[in-house]
């Protein structure tokens, strides 16, 4: 028989999760951080101001920085560069500044914030000390970005070789027995090409429960030293030391290909060559550099003896304990289930139940446990499961006490103890019927419940006429139909969006007249408060730059000679070539011999500009 609901909620668990994916692929987020090379200076000096974008290759425009106590000296200088780490390309993008300051005193450099397809992207402001003398001390540099952290503790000072360097990182170095502790291998590196494990970690004294490993690890910005580095968790581990005493983890060795800069001699050429462009892993040959890790020592306290309960088993963690049972009233010699569930956080594999504590008049099997470890999230969680089977001998009440479970909480540095919920079950003496059919089972028969016996549907069936297939339903083939056209157009929208942000010149000529619309709406605002002398150059910037993304020219600098010419190349028409170079020469001369516009003429000026923006739309 054909269960028409069934099909019908798999259908749309299908349609869905493709539909979200389609849409979700492309919307990646980019990421945006800002860093000083110092967080001290002198009033006589300066300091770089670094603003770094990942995330994408279409990179948004990053204002400069500001601030009441520093003036802008020079800049912006920038850089762009592609790591690739086993196949996975990421790009980003390096925009500096120097600053001076202007007084002593703490100095507040403000948020740069940054639109990103509909989205607004900020860092958070940082502060900088300004003394009177030179001989300060400089102290690390400080860092701001997006969801920034605390650093986890190193194993000590890492050896860096041709800019990559691994760490072992642990948040303390200090636990209690059986404590789980995360340790993460991050590799810092400034340009890799990839790189392969050569010897994985070893931690004797600790049980091992290891994170998923990415294909392709998440690579973040960070500064150490005042350098700035990218980093790759490479593997996370959650270690549950099972002996005190002062543990060691291992050292991890990767080897990395490194990208070898080409040495040459010095020319007048080297300024242009030096471009970061040239520092590209395509443009040289690489070498293999092999990095390790420093070992970590932990040390590893025994838990507490004051208020260890007499029930403790060695469960450390954060748990909770549930109970449930099959039924509350049974017949004599009928074997009933009961279970219970502890959940948390802690080491699983390590968790024992205390004791039933239970009549003797009732036969109890040795349990049916199931541990289930889920180690998606920051820190190891699960469940375990323990089934027992009883079976009362004797009518009467059956009373099963509350059972106890105590645990270490080592984040309050104290035992605790939860309590399942103890139960009445009303046990039936047995009838002759019941003696013939139930009784007389032993300890192997009923161990085999689980795989010979197979409960009943007890619900009400729903009859399907003979011959009926789903096949002859009409909203199976709409649902079909949807899920293809859904499929199918979220498909397209992806790939227009890849292109978007693959293709500039491609995201240019689509973007060109929504920016001229904007710098429209701009210039009739102008107009509207009566700031006429900032029309001409609106208007100017709305025509000529619409044309230069439409044809791809460069979007600064453009002339009106340069604009007729690349719409003559373009086959525009000829009076609409010469109307747009007219319209461009009066804006150029009302730039240059301001007070030519008045309210009247600035009005007809704006419905000219939208009108020749029509004319250009249908053109190029």
């Amino acid at each position: 028989m054909v269960n028409y609901q069934l099909m019908k909620a798999r259908l749309c668990r299908l349609i869905i999760p493709i539909v979200l994916f389609s849409l979700g692929a492309g919307a990646a987020d980019i990421s945006i951080s800002a860093s000083v090379d110092r967080d001290a200076i002198a009033l006589d000096e300066v300091l770089t101001y670094t603003v770094t974008i990942e995330g994408t290759r279409d990179f948004p425009d990053v204002p400069p920085p500001t601030s009441d106590g520093f003036v802008i000296i020079s800049g912006p200088s920038q850089s762009s560069s592609i790591q690739i780490v086993n196949g996975a390309v990421s790009a980003s993008k390096t925009i500096q500044w120097r600053l001076a300051p202007t007084r002593t005193g703490r100095q507040t450099i403000e948020p740069v914030e940054i639109k990103y397809r509909r989205k607004r992207y900020r860092t958070p402001a940082i502060t900088v000390s300004v003394g009177d003398s030179r001989k300060q001390s400089s102290t690390p540099p400080a860092t701001s970005s997006q969801g920034a952290r605390s650093a986890p503790r190193a194993s000590s000072k890492a050896v860096i070789q041709d800019g990559v360097f691994l760490r072992a990182e642990v948040p303390k170095t200090t636990i209690y027995k059986g404590e789980e502790l995360t340790v993460s291998f991050n590799l810092y590196f400034q340009n890799v090409r990839n790189y392969a494990p050569q010897k994985m970690p070893d931690a004797k004294g600790f049980w091992t429960e290891a994170f998923p490993e990415k294909r392709n690890p998440t690579i973040s910005t960070t500064v150490v030293d005042g350098v700035t580095y990218k980093k790759a968790t490479l593997r996370r581990l959650a270690l549950f030391p099972t002996t005190t005493g002062d543990l060691i983890i291992d050292p991890m060795e990767i080897s990395c290909e490194v990208p070898v800069r080409r040495q040459r001699r010095r020319s007048v050429f080297d300024d242009f060559f030096d471009d970061p462009f040239f520092n590209d892993p395509f443009f040289g040959s690489t070498k293999t550099v092999h990095v390790r890790s420093e070992p970590v020592t932990i040390h590893v306290k025994e838990l507490p003896a004051a208020g260890c309960p007499s029930d403790f088993s060695g469960a450390v963690g954060n748990f909770v304990i549930e109970s449930q049972i099959d039924t509350l009233q049974t017949v004599q010699n009928q074997a009933l289930t009961l279970r219970y569930t502890i959940s948390g956080s802690g080491n699983i594999n390590a968790i024992r139940l205390p004791s039933l504590n239970l009549p003797a008049t009732v036969e109890v099997f040795e349990p049916k446990v199931d541990r289930k470890v889920n180690n998606q999230g920051k820190s190891i969680r699960g469940t375990v499961t323990f089934e027992y089977v009883l079976i009362p001998r004797s009518s009467g009440t059956l009373r099963i006490p509350a059972l106890s479970f105590s645990y270490f909480d080592p984040a309050g540095a104290r035992y605790r103890k939860v309590t399942a919920s103890g139960y009445r079950v009303d046990v039936r003496a047995a009838t002759v019927t019941d003696t013939g059919s139930r009784s007389g089972f032993n300890k192997e028969e009923i161990s085999l419940l689980g795989s010979d016996i197979r409960f009943i549907m007890r619900d009400n069936p729903r009859w399907q006429p003979i011959g009926s297939s789903v096949f002859s339903r009409p909203w199976f083939w709409i649902f079909n139909l949807l899920a293809l056209v859904v499929a199918g157009g979220s498909l397209a929208v992806r790939r227009w969006m890849d292109q978007m942000a693959r293709d500039s010149l491609f995201a240019r000529r689509r973007r060109a007249l929504s920016r001229a619309q904007q710098t429209l709406k701009q210039a009739q605002e102008a107009f509207e408060q009566n700031e006429i002398g900032q029309l001409a150059g609106l208007l100017e910037r709305a025509v000529a730059g619409f044309v230069a993304d439409r044809l791809g020219l460069p979007s600064g600098g453009l002339g009106p000679q340069d604009v007729t010419q690349a719409l003559q190349r373009a086959r525009a028409d000829a009076e609409l070539v010469t109307t747009v170079g007219n319209f461009l020469r009066q804006l150029e001369e009302e730039r240059f011999l301001p007070g030519q516009l008045n309210p009247e003429s600035a009005s007809e000026k704006l419905q000219q500009a939208r009108e020749i923006l029509s004319k250009l739309t249908k053109a190029i």
